[in-house]
């Protein structure tokens, strides 16, 4: 976050930098009988930001030359970057919303040059544009082949640009050309990110009918409650096609699990494995919270389904102790009458592999844990569920006196 600031910081230095270097009008317009055939042209310039210049690398774009004005206009450049690596101009997007199209988050920057008369134009190389490589996220990662779009535009009558292409309003366009360069974007294209995301998804819902599985069979309330996360995923999508599609899509990914799962052909090595690639800690995390809430759903923490989850938080190397925590939770909502004997351990968080008195001390700590609340809490839902805790503890003691 302060690398980007800094940026922005470098932004401000950069607009100042301009304002000087473009001067007056009359110095940088009056062309004083030079041929009108002197074209405005282009090019980019390697620079680096900051004062002293040992900021990030960035590309100054410079034009010079007479502007294709027949009445006077109050001009300015935008800039637009487009990735054309497959062939086809795809919108680069920014991390900075100074540098954002003001409707989306397509890569833009704008510079006002002010009025200027027929006949007008730079006399020597003016910077009228940024570029800032460390601020863009591109679709895909690897060699990149950018294009830089400057358009000379109406300040008066701005067009319509979206996504870098314009949508309406050619006459607002002055004049346009384009600039190429490469670049080498090492992080995962938007995308990447995207597609990961929707197989995530899948994955997550496959993990969660293993879960569900766990006992040899899934229950109506367990596929209730991976339908109901599926739906909540789906909704995000803001185009129906969409929804409708996803909704195929993580539809399909339940189906083929629960088929899997009954053959005994459902991986959860793979699965974890797969999510371990592409998917983010949070992600895993939430994975983790819908195979919990499954475990939950019957009202029975089963001891099958107890197992298999710590077995998947150990592979997706989440933190036990954050897991262990959620876990508590949910499982405080159960009714009391609902837990099985053999199910101590796993809701107390103790580990089979402890000796009596590594489980002594567990429980002790876990009892001041739980009466630490049990004493601040306010008669309620949440003072009955510590206590229901405390009683649990009461009788793992018994086991282990």
């Amino acid at each position: 976050m302060a690398y980007l600031i800094f940026i922005i910081i470098a932004f401000l230095l950069v607009c100042r930098l301009f304002s000087k270097k473009n001067g007056n009008a009359d110095e940088n317009f009056t062309f004083d009988g030079r041929p009108q055939s002197y074209e405005l042209r282009i090019r980019l310039v390697d620079i680096h930001l900051g004062e002293n210049g040992d900021g990030p690398p960035a590309k100054r774009i410079e034009a010079k030359g007479l502007f294709p004005l027949t009445r006077k206009k109050k001009v300015g450049f935008l800039t637009s970057v487009f990735d054309k690596t497959s062939g086809n101009l795809e919108p680069v997007h920014c991390f900075i919303k100074e540098f954002q199209e003001p409707r989306t988050i397509a890569y833009q920057h704008l510079s006002s040059t002010g009025e200027v008369s027929p006949g007008g134009g730079f006399l020597d190389w003016v910077g009228i544009g940024l570029i800032i490589p460390d601020v863009m996220h591109f679709p895909y990662s690897g060699n990149r082949n950018v294009v830089v779009m400057v358009r000379m535009v109406d300040l008066d009558n701005m067009p319509d640009i979206f996504l870098g292409f314009r949508t309406n309003n050619d006459s607002g366009i002055l004049w346009n050309n384009t600039l190429e360069f490469g670049h080498n974007f090492t992080d995962k294209g938007y995308e990447e990110e995207a597609r990961d995301r929707d197989e995530a998804t899948a994955i997550s819902i496959k993990i969660a009918i293993a879960v569900a599985m766990a006992d040899g069979s899934l229950d109506d309330s367990e596929g209730k409650v991976i339908k109901k996360w599926v739906t909540r995923v789906v909704d995000t999508y803001k185009n129906k096609d969409k929804r409708e599609h996803f909704r195929k899509v993580y539809n399909s990914a339940m189906k083929e699990a629960y088929r899997l799962s009954l053959n005994g052909n459902l991986s959860l090595s793979d699965l974890t494995s797969r999510l371990n690639d592409i998917a983010d800690k949070s992600t895993r995390y939430k994975t983790i919270e819908l195979c919990q809430e499954i475990m939950v759903a019957d009202g029975i923490a089963d001891r099958s389904e107890l197992e298999i989850i710590k077995k998947i938080a150990e592979a997706l190397e989440l933190d036990q102790n954050e897991v262990k925590k959620t876990q508590q939770e949910k499982i405080l909502k159960l009714n009391k009458t609902s837990k099985g004997q053999s199910n101590i351990e796993e809701i107390l968080g103790i580990d089979r592999s402890f000796d009596t008195d590594k489980i002594k001390k567990h429980l002790r700590i876990e009892f001041q844990k739980w009466n630490n609340r049990l004493n601040t809490l306010s008669p309620g839902k949440e003072r009955e569920e510590a206590q229901q805790m405390l009683d649990w503890i009461a009788e793992a003691r018994k086991k282990y006196v």
